[in-house]
């Protein structure tokens, strides 16, 4: 589906944190690229998310399709490109996964996602940073 030598599919940006009942929750968006080189249309079934915070929590998400869509990457639109958000109660973390896909026969196979860290730089003055009170 892709060569991840050449580019990565997967690039996080960190947005900031935020403070809520006493504890701070950090954000980034990620955008993920996808691209059939293979000669059969497939479409993007399902995916499957582990999503690991150094605060010790691992969380599973799963779910039909990304951002409302089941694309299908064929040889007049190979690649595909979305961009989603995830949460973290810790600074820093990591999260991988797998993309159902299937192919017009009906065969259906995993598309790995590596593992792609979270990090955060909360002393650069995000815009959803808090201000210090004086």
């Amino acid at each position: 589906m892709h060569n991840p030598d050449k580019d990565p599919p997967f690039i996080p940006f960190y947005m900031g944190s935020r403070e809520s009942q006493n504890s701070a929750v950090y954000w980034w968006r990620y955008c993920i690229r996808l691209e059939n080189l293979g000669a059969q249309a497939v479409q993007l079934r399902e995916r499957h998310w582990r999503i690991f915070s150094l605060s010790g929590t691992l969380e599973t998400v799963r779910g039909r399709g990304v951002v409302g869509q089941e694309p299908v990457l064929a040889r007049h639109a190979p690649a595909f490109q979305y961009s989603s958000h995830v949460s973290l109660q810790a600074p820093s973390g990591h999260m991988w996964g797998t993309f159902r896909m299937e192919r017009e026969d009906g065969y259906t196979f995993d598309c790995r996602i590596p593992p792609f860290s979270l990090e955060s730089k909360p002393d650069e003055g995000s815009p959803m940073s808090p201000t210090p009170s004086a």
